[in-house]
């Protein structure tokens, strides 16, 4: 092999090893951008003041006891609104998240957690869980899913943090650290 083969069968394999080398930073930086987005509240765009409100039967440790509830009921109240369903593995890790946060913030926040239909999920499923978790907060079913709807929710669990004034101060999908929803709710409350 002469001498300009060895330096082009080099220097290919440096362009090969710089294109895997840009390659990786490529999926190091969407990696990280993905971290990011997931950590930063999300805006959603489909729930105002005015469209928030809701009316649902409420879930005890002994399924639907006969009551409702209003979210409108609690204006004048800051509201940890929770959208979860019994069998998602992410709402059940949040369950000792949000115990916690209750037993800190429950004087000052009201905390509702509303339950979804899917995957054939009940309100049996959801008395369960209250059970399990040994829940102390409301807990309401949405047997049509109307309410996931109208607050545009596509996956569990999802959180807003609802202001004195009705108004959505912030909202998170997924599950999150106990600070950042402390953190928001000290900011609300104060």
């Amino acid at each position: 092999m002469s001498r300009n083969n060895k330096r082009r069968n080099h220097t290919n394999g440096q362009r090969v090893s710089k294109l895997e080398k840009i390659a990786i930073l490529v999926i190091i930086v969407i990696a990280a951008w993905a971290v990011y987005s997931l950590s930063q509240p999300v805006q959603s765009q489909n729930v105002t003041s005015s469209s928030i409100d809701f009316t649902l039967p409420e879930v005890g440790s002994n399924g639907l006891n006969g009551q409702s509830v209003s979210l409108s009921s609690f204006r004048g109240k800051v509201v940890l609104l929770e959208f979860m369903e019994p069998w998602c593995p992410h709402c059940q890790n949040m369950a000792p998240i949000l115990d916690n946060l209750y037993k800190q913030y429950g004087s000052n926040v009201v905390f509702i957690s509303v339950a979804g239909p899917w995957q054939g999920a009940t309100s049996q499923d959801t008395a369960k869980f209250v059970r399990d978790y040994s829940s102390n907060w409301i807990y309401v079913y949405d047997s049509s899913g109307t309410v996931f709807s109208k607050y545009g929710i596509n996956s569990t669990p999802t959180f807003f943090i609802i202001g004195k004034d009705g108004s959505v101060y912030s909202s998170y999908q997924g599950e999150q650290p106990i600070n950042t929803l402390a953190n928001d709710l000290t900011k609300t409350t104060g």
